[in-house]
């Protein structure tokens, strides 16, 4: 079983958990999230995949932080996480725009650094379960290792693939063989940076 599959299995567990614990029927919930009773079953089965913004209307019906879910421990350890529209990159300066709005995210998510959210857009990155819609939490870092999937600013614009360096050049390659890799050299290409590191993709539906 993969990790993905874990993942889901696990959160599912803890769906029925809290939902027994709170004394409500799969119909209730499925009432109450606006979904029939057989979707919340998979959901408890791990049989499908869950938005965040679900497990949010999830968790306020059995009166319980989102955290819970995750399998987080909670003492109103959250917190918020800005959501960014658009990062651009000119003349070596990386410039952050367009905050969009805030996502409340579980405090050992980003105990350890600065933290954002960009949301995912296009099939380039499908190999990695990254999906149009998701939601992405980037560690801000200007540096990762070979191979680690980086959100990366290219003019007006940011991209998510995997980076490669070879003497002082990068390579960005994506998760989808339709696109090709994208050859970079830092000393003159002077309007792209490395701006984070990936650390969750959450599903968006």
């Amino acid at each position: 079983m993969n990790k993905l599959n874990d993942f889901y299995k696990e959160l599912g567990l803890r769906i029925k958990h809290y939902r027994k614990q709170a004394g409500m029927t799969l119909e209730q919930i499925g009432e109450l999230i606006g979904v029939g009773k057989s979707t919340v079953r998979k959901y408890e089965n791990g049989m499908i995949k869950i938005s965040h913004d679900r497990l949010e209307k999830i968790s306020s019906v059995l009166g319980i932080d989102v955290a819970l879910l995750y399998g987080e421990s909670v003492s109103s350890e959250v917190v918020d996480v800005p959501l960014y529209g658009n990062i651009s990159c000119g003349g070596g300066n990386v410039i952050f725009e367009e905050r969009e709005t805030y996502v409340t995210s579980p405090k050992s998510w980003v105990n350890h650094g600065l933290f954002f959210y960009l949301t995912a857009k296009g099939d380039s990155m499908v190999g990695a379960k990254i999906h149009e819609g998701d939601l992405l939490l980037i560690q801000r870092q200007e540096e990762v290792e070979n191979g680690e999937i980086a959100a990366v600013a290219i003019d007006n614009e940011c991209v998510l693939k995997r980076v490669y360096r070879d003497n002082g050049s990068f390579t960005l390659v994506s998760e989808n063989p339709n696109y090709k890799p994208i050859h970079f050299n830092p000393n003159t290409d002077s309007n792209i940076k490395i701006i984070g590191k990936l650390k969750k993709a959450i599903t968006q539906f």
